[in-house]
């Protein structure tokens, strides 16, 4: 009896536990990218600019004490290299990993790594750290269309200092090719000198940073005033031609910009890299991690064009500052279009008698610029969201196979100062129940969350189906919500920001919960009743499906990656569970990951592939796909463990 069980452990395992991937093939690759990460001093207004004269690139002690900075960069470029293809070509990219001190994974933000979860880039979720002082990885992956981006997933702030860059994956047939000619890429990006200490949020308003809600912001990779030393950054376009810009917001911190281009319409084509019906818009709102491409057609009297981006939920500070919330210098930050040969300088701003600037005018024609029409698409507001359609739209079923409830809110301990560590207090969390994001001992992905996961917030789907999730923000801040490995549906949005919690409404902020259920949400629920910072705002209005069921959209919602959750609001997403992998949801709020805004969700952990077997690794259990642990390989902790359970046969332990 016993030989006939041994005999049936060993036939299952050997037919399903040991599943080994097969080893990296190089000539497989048909675009390839090598990478050399390194630390270096630079001007943190215009890192890696070198236009000559004043604008030239210093060396560190030149640079003046108040714009020095250290930045991790690869290459030695801000923003980094660009990764460019066509959808369905083997992308490789070669990481070496030259810092000192520090360990590095990269995420390839928009790119869904289907049948390469392993790939995504998230450290303790898909992989280990790539070691520091010369540790090597490739990631390789087949990428779906569209613009994206990727940055640094170690932890929060190594993207802030420097270690993010564009991605754009042409489509083989793409629908909207007749309307461009060329096509540009405008990264936009928050700049701050000393990120480590400024996105932090130990005893500011809650979920805002302790330095400012916003230092600076460059354009590419440069920020300008006009001056001999910061010209200001260009878009240089030819006269006659129409280009498809691809906006991408690799913001840390800032929540969004608002985009206008003077004297110029817009044609929005794609969100989030995926492909809408064209709409014309005169401005459009870029959050942290989205994407917008716009179609722009120089056409007018060749010049100088003012863009601005403007983050308008800190413009109230350019006047004064709020409890806990410091003055800022400036809400916009200017860049120009640029007719090719029209090298003037537009010249300075001018400051305003109560904060703030007002830009200089353009030059040539755009000293004049003529009015532009279209659509103001803001998907802050809930009446932004019908505004645009998918050009491949998804129908949703009139119910979901499931439906998870996520709360985000605020945890305590309270903060008190000299007294509780970073990110040890005021904790913040997105999930079922009141559990902030807690690393795995090993890579969730390597153990199927069977091993070394207890405490972590996840949840498994087993099979494939329609999920259903409702967000609910029980905080007075705004949040950004990123999902790895697929888009979502918004089938529904709280109208709150366009009501009693909009932007006009800032004492929305500070209002206590016995106040809201007085006057503006009988429903209002606190995300933590025993955290009273200040004064009882943790709370929010949740989804109340009883009587907001019916304003969702289940005929053709928009798709994305990425979506803004209001202060105190609601948000419903759907989503096919149909990728396997282990993908984390979670704000793109640089000071809101290391506090717990993270989760994930383990899709389909029967059919995930084999972990590769040259990917970094770390923890006391072994990678469920592995029949030994790897020599190569550097534990954390205890010796490896079984990914579930053990066969004593005489041979070595074997893994079920």
């Amino acid at each position: 009896m016993w030989a006939s069980l041994l005999a049936g452990a060993w036939a299952f395992v050997t037919a399903h536990a040991w599943n080994p991937a097969p080893p990296f093939n190089p000539a497989e690759c048909e675009v390839n990218y090598t990478w050399d990460v390194r630390e270096w001093i630079v001007d943190y207004l215009r890192p890696t600019i070198n236009l000559g004269g004043k604008a030239s690139r210093q060396a560190p002690f030149e640079i003046p004490n108040d714009k020095k900075a250290a930045k991790l960069l690869v290459n030695n470029l801000y923003p980094g290299p660009v990764v460019e293809a066509v959808e369905g070509q083997l992308i490789c990219v070669a990481v070496t990993n030259n810092l000192l001190d520090n360990q590095v994974a990269i995420h390839w933000h928009g790119l869904h790594m289907r049948g390469s979860p392993s790939m995504d880039g998230v450290y303790g979720v898909t992989q280990g750290g790539i070691t520091a002082q010369g540790g090597t990885f490739t990631y390789r992956f087949r990428a779906n269309s569209g613009t994206s981006w990727w940055h640094a997933h170690m932890q929060a702030m190594q993207a802030d200092k420097g270690l993010k860059g564009p991605i754009v994956i042409h489509k083989k047939d793409d629908p909207h090719k007749h309307l461009y000619s060329e096509e540009r890429i405008i990264s936009l990006s928050d700049e701050w000198q000393n990120p480590e200490v400024c996105l932090k949020a130990e005893g500011a308003q809650p979920g805002n940073p302790v330095c400012a809600e916003i230092e600076k912001a460059t354009w590419n990779g440069q920020w300008g005033d006009g001056s001999g030393e910061y010209p200001w950054p260009l878009v240089t376009v030819e006269k006659g031609k129409c280009y498809r810009l691809r906006f991408i917001g690799m913001m840390g911190q800032a929540q969004n910009f608002q985009i206008q281009i003077a004297g110029h319409d817009m044609t929005l084509i794609a969100v989030d890299g995926a492909d809408v019906e064209p709409k014309k818009v005169k401005q459009f709102n870029l959050h942290a991690g989205e994407r917008a491409d716009v179609v722009v057609c120089a056409d007018q009297e060749p010049g100088n064009y003012i863009m601005t981006a403007t983050y308008d939920l800190a413009c109230f500070l350019e006047h004064a500052p709020a409890p806990h919330m410091p003055r800022v210098d400036s809400c916009n930050f200017w860049a120009f279009l640029n007719y090719k040969g029209h090298n003037e300088n537009p010249g300075r701003p001018s400051h305003n008698l109560l904060g703030g600037y007002t830009p200089p005018k353009g030059t040539g024609g755009g000293a004049s610029p003529k009015p532009v029409t279209g659509l103001q698409w803001d998907t802050n507001l809930k009446s932004a969201w019908s505004m645009m359609r998918n050009l491949e739209q998804t129908k949703e079923p009139e119910k979901p196979d499931v439906t998870y409830v996520l709360d985000v809110g605020v945890v305590g301990p309270e903060f008190k100062a000299g007294v509780t560590p970073y990110a040890h207090s005021d904790r913040m969390y997105m999930f079922t129940e009141r559990r902030p994001w807690k690393k795995p001992n090993t890579p969730l992905l390597h153990t199927k969350g069977q091993c070394g996961a207890e405490g972590v917030p996840f949840i498994t789907v087993d099979k494939p189906m329609t999920v259903e999730v409702i967000i609910n923000n029980l905080s007075p801040t705004a949040h950004v919500l990123h999902m790895h490995g697929m888009r979502f549906s918004v089938v529904n949005y709280a109208p709150y920001s366009e009501s009693w919690c909009s932007n006009a409404h800032f004492e929305c902020f500070f209002t206590p919960i016995q106040v809201a259920k007085l006057l503006t949400c009988p429903g209002a629920r606190e995300s933590d009743p025993g955290t009273k910072f200040p004064y009882d705002a943790y709370w929010g209005c949740p989804y109340d499906p009883a009587k907001d069921a019916a304003s969702q959209n289940l005929e053709a919602p928009l798709q994305k990656d990425m979506i803004s959750l209001w202060r105190r609001s609601w948000a419903v997403i759907r989503f096919k569970a149909d990728n396997p992998g282990t993908w984390i949801f979670h704000c793109h709020m640089e000071q809101h990951i290391p506090t717990g805004q993270i989760m994930a969700f383990n899709i389909l952990p029967k059919e995930q592939p084999p972990i590769p077997s040259d990917i970094p690794t770390e923890g006391h259990c072994s990678v469920w796909s592995e029949v030994v642990p790897r020599d190569n390989r550097t534990y954390i902790g205890r010796p490896p463990k079984p990914y579930r359970n053990v066969v004593r046969s005489g041979k070595p332990d074997f893994l079920i």
